[in-house]
């Protein structure tokens, strides 16, 4: 199952430009010769749509494409998406925008570079990462610390989210812990008594 961010992908291709005015009917009947060769479907998001939202003309039964509606960022579509589907078997996110590829990996989606999966297409792509892997992989992402911080509050709203995703993450792995060892303490307490009965019937016989 993929998921792709429409522009983006264009963006990386040299056979196609986004100055074309069927740039997204092209890219979309590309991905789903694509879908039907490799029996997969895919699910495409493309920036300013009038008035938006479900694309009938060019959506079909393998391939579903979404416009994000006026005053609608098509990342924020495409992020919520990735939420909703990541847990789906073999979801893939296609994008090669930093920024959604370091939120993407924050949450344990795996993503591929869109000149990567161009190349799945049949397009040439602008600038092939080097050392492509041959499977989708998730990108991880170094950061060096700065020492005299200037946190913006565009930065604060970006990085809150993950924050509050991670800290559920831990407080629900140390919940699971917990009542694992409660469990722990509850078999052996039962094992202990289990075993004094039996030692007060063995005693018993012998009277």
């Amino acid at each position: 199952m993929w998921l792709i961010d429409g522009h983006n992908l264009i963006g990386q291709l040299q056979d196609l430009s986004l100055d074309d005015p069927h740039d997204e009917a092209k890219i979309t009947m590309a991905i789903k010769r694509y879908c039907m060769r490799a029996n997969c479907k895919a699910t495409v998001i493309f920036d300013n749509g009038l008035p938006g939202g479900f694309s009938k003309e060019l959506s079909n039964s393998s391939v579903s494409v979404y416009f994000a509606p006026p005053r609608t960022k098509a990342d924020h579509i495409l992020m919520q998406r990735a939420k909703e589907m990541h847990r789906l078997p073999n979801f893939v996110l296609v994008t090669s925008d930093r920024q959604i590829v370091r939120l993407a990996y924050a949450y344990g989606i795996e993503t591929m570079p869109s000149e990567e999966f161009a190349l799945l297409l049949g397009f040439r792509p602008v600038e092939l990462p080097p050392e492509a892997p041959d499977k989708p992989r998730m990108v991880k992402i170094i950061y060096e610390k700065d020492p005299n911080p200037n946190v913006t509050p565009q930065e604060i709203a970006f990085w809150l989210p993950i924050f509050k995703h991670r800290l559920q993450q831990a407080r629900a792995a140390k919940a699971a812990a917990e009542q694992a060892e409660r469990e722990k303490i509850r078999a052996a307490r039962l094992a202990r008594k289990q075993a004094a009965e039996e030692e007060r019937l063995r005693k018993k016989k012998r009277l």
